[in-house]
């Protein structure tokens, strides 16, 4: 793969994509396209556009005219470093990640779709980071490897080994009950290694009545 291909990244927003409800503009205007080559596939019954990163010239003509403002195309030498993970194809890159510190809370706070649920999948051990090699992804060795020099190799060496146990709240308060079961109390005496149950009660009986 050339340096000029390697500029190109090509992202797809999977809710706004509708074959069914367009003409393809993306593939017809497409110059790749135009001379016989497949670097935007779609049909009235795909589930979404498929852009080739290899073949895209960065021309952008595809983002102009799709008529649902689905499709984004990045021309940056910089953009393809320091990728933490990305799901596939056209999808969103997740780059770095923040440190967590040992008995300190991390908190996320953005809009949907920018990668919290992911980061924190990863730094709980819940998911591997590819490093973008979605096709070949690579194995724990070389995860820790690539963050070598980091705090992060420390933290996953960590995670790896059982020696250090991260904890997420959810992030929606509507899928709490498919992660937890059980009344309050009930969780609570689940939870209590640190025997703090009739501290927390209490604390949150002040809340109350505050």
């Amino acid at each position: 793969m050339s340096d000029e291909r390697s500029m190109r990244t090509a992202f797809v927003n999977n809710d706004k994509c509708r074959p069914l409800k367009c003409h393809q503009e993306c593939q017809m205007i497409c110059p790749v396209v135009i001379i016989g080559k497949s670097c935007v596939e779609v049909t009235p019954e795909s589930k979404i556009a498929y852009i080739s990163e290899e073949l895209c010239i960065g021309c952008r003509m595809c983002v102009k005219r799709c008529p649902f403002g689905a499709i984004e195309i990045i021309n940056t030498k910089d953009f393809n470093k320091d990728i933490t993970h990305r799901y596939g194809p056209n999808t969103f890159m997740l780059r770095r990640l923040p440190v967590p510190m040992p008995g300190q809370v991390l908190g996320l706070v953005g809009t949907n779709g920018i990668g919290k649920s992911t980061a924190l999948k990863i730094l709980a051990g819940k998911l591997k980071p590819n490093l973008g090699r979605f096709t070949d992804p690579p194995d724990w060795q070389e995860v820790l490897t690539h963050f070598q020099g980091s705090e992060l190799q420390n933290y996953f060496t960590h995670i790896q080994e059982g020696d250090l146990k991260a904890v997420i709240k959810p992030q929606y308060v509507d899928d709490i009950p498919n992660h937890v079961q059980g009344n309050v109390g009930q969780v609570l005496d689940q939870k209590n290694e640190r025997d703090m149950k009739e501290k927390l009660c209490v604390l949150i009986l002040n809340l109350i009545k505050l």
